[in-house]
């Protein structure tokens, strides 16, 4: 799996963030094995306002004070979706 899933998991189950936003220091604690440097930068290409000078990277995030970062909620049900814990919203009849 990637960072990008792995970071939208652990914040689906809890294990960091308060509700949608978590801070860079709990993504390190939660990946030791990846470096502050990296998690730093992706985090900061992750940004959905500021991180559009790299296309590469799917933009999932909104910092909302220095250290802080929101998941964007079409992330949290895309995510929430593929591991069956929300099921599609199905449309009225005639719609």
């Amino acid at each position: 799996m990637s960072l990008r899933t792995d970071l939208v998991d652990a914040i689906i189950d809890g294990l960091i963030g308060n509700g949608t936003d978590f801070t860079r220091q709990e993504v390190i604690s939660a990946f030791p094995n990846l470096s502050p440097n990296y998690t730093g930068c992706f985090l900061s290409n992750s940004e959905m306002r500021t991180g559009q000078h790299s296309p590469t990277y799917k933009h999932f995030t909104v910092r909302v004070a220095r250290g802080v970062y929101r998941v964007h909620p079409a992330a949290l049900q895309t995510r929430m979706q593929e591991r069956a814990l929300l099921t599609y919203a199905s449309r009225a009849p005639g719609n």
